[in-house]
């Protein structure tokens, strides 16, 4: 069975449902194409319902768990951080690949957990400068497609961010993520 199987089933055991909405299948999908591994992704999910009345649970879309799946994350990414590899040219590719769409500042990071805050900051960045030069029908078409996601920016925020990457053919600018 496919992690992305595991977890449908476990929001839908969860929630007493019998099936995902499209947001919550969309929401799987872009996690499945973000990378991020689907233990904490499960984890943050079991987490966030856990912390619901029972009687919530069935009306709360897996999309609110995003929170609590990115609190897991920065937590893994922060203890893997003493392991040593070979950070410093994944580091350096990473910034190249981003220096195609973006300016990069000439940066040494003292320790891989720096490093990965920097490539967020850029990503973040980039993700914003790729936005701004998207052509107005585009962005519109966009949020009219994730327009039920209005209500959490977050969820927006990382569908949208989705979106981009599958038009630009960009990967996951992250040490912690080994890319398929």
């Amino acid at each position: 069975m496919s992690s992305y199987r595991k977890v449908a089933e476990l929001i839908l055991k969860l929630k007493g449902e019998l099936f995902l909405s499209p947001r919550e299948r969309w929401f799987l999908k872009r996690l499945e194409e973000s990378a991020y591994p689907w233990q904490l992704v499960e984890e943050g999910i079991k987490r966030f319902y856990a912390k619901l009345p029972p009687e919530r649970r069935k009306k709360t879309p897996a999309f609110f768990a995003l929170a609590e799946i990115e609190r897991l994350r920065k937590k893994a990414i922060k203890n893997s951080a003493g392991k040593e590899d070979n950070w410093r040219e994944r580091f350096k590719s990473l910034l190249e690949k981003l220096g195609e769409f973006i300016e990069v500042p000439k940066v040494e990071p003292k320790d891989k957990m720096s490093a990965e805050e920097i490539l967020a900051d850029l990503e973040s960045k980039l993700y914003k400068h790729l936005w701004e030069n998207l052509p107005e029908e585009e962005k519109k078409a966009l949020l009219k497609k994730y327009a039920q996601f209005k209500q959490d920016k977050t969820a927006l925020s990382f569908m949208i961010k989705g979106e981009l990457r599958k038009k630009f053919g960009l990967g996951v600018f992250s040490l912690f993520v080994e890319e398929k």
